[in-house]
């Protein structure tokens, strides 16, 4: 005796084939800038996503000195005033 083995609608085969999701190792949150938010310490990733930069540019910027950073313990992190006052700082491009 034989057994048939059911066949999905064409409509379902994609997501039969489909890899699975994954997520991404990297998770960037944007920090909102709130007057009455307290300092805090803001990793390199968070730091980047807040200037809209990748990582690369934001070591450039603090090889050169136009960004302070603190180093806690052997970690890299910045202050969100430190990133304010670095953007303040920014000339505003010509109409």
């Amino acid at each position: 005796m034989m057994t048939a083995t059911p066949i999905p609608p064409f409509d379902d085969l994609d997501t039969l084939n489909a890899p699975p999701a994954r997520r991404s190792k990297r998770t960037t949150t944007d920090v909102p800038a709130e007057p009455w938010e307290p300092d805090r310490l803001l990793t390199v990733a968070e730091a980047a996503v807040v200037l809209g930069l990748g990582r690369s540019k934001l070591y450039e910027l603090m090889a050169r000195g136009a960004i302070q950073s603190v180093k806690v313990d052997r970690c890299r992190r910045f202050r969100r005033s430190d990133l304010d006052r670095y953007i303040r700082s920014l000339a505003a491009a010509p109409a």
